[in-house]
């Protein structure tokens, strides 16, 4: 030790010249490096979730869950496909070997999804986030008194989430509880009959008015007004 600490001291310039270049090494090292707080050392896995509420597991499976894992049967590099079929849920797992990354084993299933017939009531396969397990900050939304978990909900759906994800380095946020706030109609049959309508008239005739229609322009001068309508539904 004694030596070593010696031969230090009389090549000053050269160490000093290592310890920077270790130094620049580490920082390297340390921006390229990919840090999670649980590392996932399994091969790339696309999970592909779908929900349509309402639907037996039988139906999930025969109308949403086997379309899909047609479908990405004879992609390259896939190592198994392993699928769950739950009351209206479908998760589908594509599992690849190492010799592809996430990225473009996720742009691999995002192309053969493209090619997907429409599924039943217009229903969307999503894939969740790169790691599952990549946890690394749980919250919990407290109110002030009167607030309702509908509330509280709302928030995390509209204001929180968003910011949250776009944040640097945020792959996903995954809200857990509360009740999403819906608007519903009550229809009186009676009536229905009485005026001599159908359900599917009610349907369509709230589809047809919730939506904006644009129009065309209207000159005045030098100058043009666009004309609009707005229907979209507001609460009162």
């Amino acid at each position: 030790m004694t030596a070593i600490v010696a031969a230090a001291l009389r090549q000053r310039v050269l160490v000093i010249i290592l310890a920077a270049a270790l130094m620049v090494g580490g920082l390297f090292a340390y921006r390229q490096l990919n840090i999670e707080a649980y590392p996932d050392p399994v091969p790339p896995l696309v999970d592909i979730v779908t929900q349509n509420p309402g639907q037996s597991a039988e139906e999930i499976e025969r109308y949403i869950t086997i379309p899909i894992e047609i479908q990405m049967a004879g992609l390259p590099y896939v190592q198994a496909v392993r699928t769950i079929s739950l009351f209206g849920l479908s998760d589908v797992k594509v599992q690849f070997t190492y010799d592809v990354t996430y990225e473009r084993a996720a742009q691999l299933v995002i192309n053969r999804l493209s090619q997907l017939p429409p599924m039943p009531n217009g229903v969307q396969p999503v894939i969740s986030p790169t790691s599952p397990i990549g946890e690394i900050f749980r919250y919990r939304i407290v109110g002030p008194p009167g607030y309702t978990v509908t509330d509280l909900k709302t928030i995390q759906d509209w204001i929180l989430q968003r910011r949250f994800k776009a944040i640097p380095g945020v792959i996903d946020v995954t809200g857990w509880g509360g009740k999403t706030k819906t608007y519903d109609i009550i229809v009186d049959l009676d009536k229905l009959l009485a005026y001599g309508l159908t359900l599917k008239q009610v349907l369509d005739g709230l589809n047809n008015a919730n939506i904006n229609v644009g129009a065309n322009t209207v000159n005045m001068g030098t100058q043009s007004a666009i004309v609009r309508s707005g229907a979209l539904s507001r609460r009162a």
